[in-house]
């Protein structure tokens, strides 16, 4: 399965238990239509922004450190990073 937001939401949102999770959708934005899910509990938060184009906004803060973990965008043919950075936001928000 591509990761996409049909992805997010059968295999990451079911194991997001201690998350608030909400999703937006804005019509012809920078990199055309945007499905934006943005998660939080207290302890982390951000955002994951799929475009229509295929360009991939991350945005993961540490609320407990004050720090940033994740903060990128990546363009449509940067599927390997796009593929690596989703990895590594799931790691942090599952724990793994």
């Amino acid at each position: 399965m591509d990761k996409n937001l049909n992805w997010f939401k059968e295999q990451i949102h079911p194991e997001l238990k201690e998350y608030k999770v909400d999703y937006l959708y804005f019509e012809n934005g920078d990199f055309g239509n945007l499905d934006r899910v943005d998660f939080k509990n207290e302890h982390i938060g951000g955002g994951i922004d799929f475009w229509s184009s295929g360009w991939l906004g991350i945005h993961l803060v540490d609320y407990d450190n004050d720090i940033e973990l994740i903060n990128v965008l990546l363009e449509a043919d940067e599927k390997v990073q796009i593929s690596d950075h989703l990895d590594l936001l799931v790691n942090f928000l599952l724990k793994k």
